[in-house]
């Protein structure tokens, strides 16, 4: 904001007269509060300026208010004591800064006043007279500077080695006008000492390293570009120290250029970095030892030397790649260059304290291998940059391998999961409409009569509405298998009843179809399996309907169960029963084994007359395993099939158990 035009005091003395005499328009015409006070701090006069600055309709009404200033117009104290004090003793006071009420909305604000006082004939104060600008916006933005100038201190302290900020001027001078505290302890000197001289810095670096210093400056400042700059310095103390030095160009002030940066001690880097090269042969021979390839990299020349177990690592013999960089980086696999060249760029710049990459290499004999890629610079020039580099080769081939068949293992899981999940809510969804049209369709038979079109018609839309029904109960019933979530209620099954229920379920089938169903039970009783009825005689059903609906007119199904000793028990599964369903129909070959029981997996009977689903098998055997048994197929082709099922024995004195899911 720029500050309106200050009225010295004289004027407005001038303007009007001690003894009460109107002040003339330009007293009410100044763009900033002008006034007239009494020393004991009633105001006499106000200028329109003075009473929009503190909320007035006109000069009546503040006058009327205004009957003493130090209490209510100064915020701090003592503040018109103060004033009073410099005006009595210097007859004025210039930019007095104070902060103040606003009289009327109590907001609180900063002015600048300048005064002077009028006396009278006999030396004695009558008035004080002066103007008033409010700066609350100038205030703030000084307190807004110094704490931002506080808290780059603050940062720059923090900060290791030395920040700087420097103008170069269009005749090549360069100035520094901010230096942190960080270059005392990196060049023995204060910030305030090097200030006074420019030069004094420059003064300490090391002598073999002054012209190239000078010269990457200049072309830095040429370009406007950043730089990044090691050199030695002989420090106040004569010790001799590594610095890197780091700068970019900043917006220029006039016709100056700004730089901006930082100075650190890199001494110990230094160090350990010549001590690295002085074992590097050392360390080669040490890598060569573990087995991976080992490369030494001579930047500057052009040359990297590769280890025989580098070059045997791809197929070659020790002859038969060149000594050069690009011999092995021509073999890179194109989608892991970038890469490559990235991570090596960040280490040269000393983003990276090693430099470390995962690419492909194409081999002798065309194949890719997965190679993990380290190194680290042993030397540099005194530019910083890189000499010499050695790293290593490893062969990480069967890693990636094995993390991409995790992969692939994780999203086949994942799919799976949403394809149970999937089932399971549109096996939800169908089942309320369903239900609706089985419903009136039950309804519609009983109004219609026996034999008529309109009856055939009916029961074809109710075996079909059934049969989908059942196909929902049997996807939501694999959906909750196949996620643990299956309610098993386990408990004594006396096996005798179950069979002979499921026979006579079955017999209707059976006589259609002209096969005989047998029962083989020993005589003297069998063990009491421990499962779930429901399920059990879900099992026990589908596989008779299988072994019924599969066979072969005259052909026989036979029903064998026996108990199994828990001692040399082969498939580990322990003492239990054994359930054989038998037939002598058709039979399956191996391919068809292998998929048998996958969900919707009919191998090859839905191109026949027989109706299904394909889930029957696949439920009965998730229901097995979640009853803690088993279900397997032993079978050939034109030889039938043997379909057995092991559930475990119920322990003496146990009680029964309801489970969500397979018992562990």
């Amino acid at each position: 904001m720029s500050a309106p035009p200050v009225v010295p005091p004289s004027v407005l003395s001038s303007i009007g007269t001690q003894d009460g005499e109107h002040f003339d328009t330009l007293f009410d015409f100044l763009p900033v509060g002008a006034y007239r006070t009494r020393p004991d701090g009633v105001m006499v006069r106000a200028n329109p300026a003075l009473v929009r600055l503190n909320g007035f309709a006109d000069e009546a009404e503040q006058l009327a208010c205004v009957s003493d200033i130090a209490g209510q117009w100064y915020v701090q104290p003592g503040r018109r004591a103060e004033f009073q004090r410099t005006l009595e003793a210097e007859d004025r006071v210039v930019g007095f800064e104070s902060e103040v009420y606003r009289y009327k909305a109590r907001e609180r604000i900063w002015i600048s006043e300048n005064a002077h006082l009028v006396r009278g004939a006999d030396g004695q104060p009558l008035y004080y007279e002066g103007t008033v600008e409010e700066i609350t916006d100038r205030v703030r933005e000084r307190a807004a500077l110094q704490r931002s100038e506080q808290q780059l201190r603050v940062i720059t302290q923090q900060l290791p080695g030395a920040v700087y900020r420097v103008l170069i001027e269009p005749d090549g001078r360069r100035v520094i006008d901010y230096l942190s505290e960080g270059v005392h302890a990196l060049f023995g000197v204060g910030p305030e000492q090097a200030l006074r001289d420019n030069r004094m810095l420059a003064r300490f670096r090391h002598p073999d390293d002054f012209d190239r210093i000078e010269g990457e400056l200049a072309a830095a400042t040429a370009a406007c570009g950043p730089l990044t700059i090691e050199y030695r310095i002989v420090a106040a103390d004569g010790t001799e120290k590594w610095v890197q030095q780091t700068s970019v160009a900043g917006a220029p002030e006039g016709a100056a250029q700004v730089r901006i940066g930082v100075m650190l001690d890199v001494t110990e880097r230094k160090r350990a970095e010549a001590a690295l090269l002085r074992n590097s042969e050392l360390w080669k021979l040490a890598l060569e030892a573990t087995g991976d390839g080992v490369w030494d990299w001579r930047v500057q020349e052009g040359r990297e030397l590769l280890s025989p177990q580098c070059k045997a690592l791809y197929g070659f013999e020790p002859h038969e790649l060149p000594d050069t960089p690009d011999a092995l980086d021509a073999r890179t696999h194109p989608d892991d260059l970038a890469g490559m060249h990235a991570a090596r760029e960040a280490h040269f710049a000393g983003l990276a304290p090693t430099y470390v990459n995962e690419l492909r290499v194409q081999c002798k004999d065309g194949r890719w291998k997965w190679i993990l890629t380290r190194g680290m610079v042993l030397e540099r020039d005194a530019a910083g940059r890189p000499l010499r580099m050695i790293g290593t080769h490893t062969d990480i081939t069967a890693r990636k391998q094995a993390e991409d068949l995790r992969l692939q293992r994780d999203l086949a899981a994942a799919a799976d999961r949403a394809k149970s999940l999937f089932l399971s809510r549109v096996s939800h969804e169908l089942r309320t409409p369903l239900n609706a049209i089985l419903g009136f369709s039950q309804l519609l038979e009983l109004q219609l009569p026996a034999g008529t079109r309109e009856q055939q018609w009916l029961q074809q839309v109710l075996g079909s509405g059934r049969h989908l029904l059942a196909l929902m109960d049997d996807i939501l019933d694999l959906s909750s298998a196949q996620t643990g979530q299956l309610p098993i209620a386990l408990a004594a099954v006396p096996l005798a009843p179950l069979l002979e229920e499921a026979r006579s379920m079955l017999a209707g089938a059976a006589q259609d179809a002209g096969v005989d169903v047998a029962l083989h039970m020993p005589a003297d009783g069998l063990p009491t399996p421990r499962a779930d009825r429901k399920r059990l005689l879900q099992i026990v059903t589908n596989l008779l309907g299988n072994a019924i609906k599969y066979n072969r007119r005259g052909g026989w199904v036979q029903v064998v169960v026996r108990g199994v000793a828990r001692a040399g028990d082969d498939d580990g599964h322990g003492g239990g029963v054994e359930i054989d369903v038998i037939d002598n129909g058709p039979g399956l070959d191996p391919e068809q084994l292998s998929r048998l029981f996958q969900p919707f997996e009919r191998v090859g009977a839905q191109r026949g007359p027989v109706a299904g689903t394909g889930l029957g098998l696949s439920l009965s055997r998730e229901f097995a395993q979640a009853m803690g048994g088993s279900l397997t197929v032993a079978s050939r082709p034109g030889a039938g099939s043997t379909f057995r099922l092991r559930l475990p024995v119920e322990p003496p004195h146990l009680p029964s158990q309801t489970s969500g899911q397979a018992p562990g």
